[in-house]
């Protein structure tokens, strides 16, 4: 769910407070979300002279009465991304619960009281859908995953090797694999994944971690995106293969969690490079 408050260059004084912002290069992963339903919902409007931005709740926090959302902004230009950078907006809300203040993080000004008419009716529909969520979410609390199509996913043995599974001919017995849900497929398309088809296949399923290899099918190309999650939140990801040109990139995932990466595909290569997944899901360099 997303909010849109016009062009960051708009001309209306009273609105410049709300809308500076620390501008970062690269898009933060989210470190606790409250709101899985929420996060990575995206929506666009556009602000005049090629001018477009698009606000993605990123992180939604909850302490007591008040929510803290995290967006990650896009502003495009005659269709071409020309920045990015992070917004933080607290919702203040009554007992009613009815939405009373909003605050861009590091100033005073209540959107509710600075920003147009269109403008504050987005702030108020997503004050109101915050609630909503909030409700869902501490009334359904769901053992079923948010991401793949699987009640009781099967788990591809371990290790994972992309020239065994080559070479069994993509054998969907021994190397299950799983349609995604709508929430990881955004979240891969906001992180540049956008592809024809997806596939997940499980290396890890239990009371609290998912650990999937994500197979996305773009041209003549085909991605393998490593994503780790915990309680139904997305902890971490790492493209670990790309197939379909001259010099491709395969992998091996081992028993231990090390993932192998391989300039070329064949039996007995040296790794390039080797990561691990920790404890906490983080993918880190081994």
């Amino acid at each position: 769910m997303v909010l849109l408050i016009g062009c960051k260059k708009a001309s209306n004084a009273q609105n410049r407070d709300l809308l500076d912002t620390v501008k970062t290069k690269k898009i933060e992963m989210p470190e606790t979300n409250y709101l899985e339903s929420l996060q990575y919902k995206s929506f666009v409007v556009s602000c005049g002279g090629g001018c477009a931005m698009t606000y993605i709740a990123n992180n939604v926090e909850k302490e007591n009465s008040v929510f803290k959302v995290k967006f990650t902004v896009e502003m495009y230009t005659n269709e071409q991304l020309s920045d990015t950078y992070n917004e933080t907006y607290l919702f203040f809300y009554d007992q009613s619960p009815k939405i009373n203040k909003i605050i861009l993080k590091g100033t005073k000004n209540n959107a509710l009281e600075t920003l147009p008419n269109g403008a504050r009716r987005s702030f108020i529909e997503f004050s109101e859908n915050l609630i909503k969520a909030s409700s869902s979410d501490n009334k359904n609390k769901s053992e079923e995953n948010k991401f793949i199509v699987a009640k009781i996913p099967k788990k591809v043995n371990l290790p994972f090797s992309f020239y065994e599974y080559f070479n069994d001919d993509y054998s969907e017995s021994k190397y299950p694999n799983y349609e995604l849900k709508p929430l990881l497929i955004e979240f891969l398309k906001n992180n540049s994944y956008d592809a024809e088809t997806y596939k997940g296949f499980v290396i890890r399923s239990d009371e609290n971690f998912l650990y999937l290899v994500i197979s996305i099918l773009r041209g003549d190309s085909e991605y393998f995106v490593l994503v780790t999650t915990k309680n139904n939140v997305i902890i971490d990801y790492k493209e670990i293969g790309l197939i379909g040109d001259e010099n491709p990139v395969t992998f091996k995932i081992l028993p231990s969690f090390i993932i192998e990466e391989y300039h070329g595909n064949g039996p007995n290569l040296k790794a390039f490079e080797k990561f691990k997944i920790n404890e906490e899901g983080k993918i880190v360099k081994e």
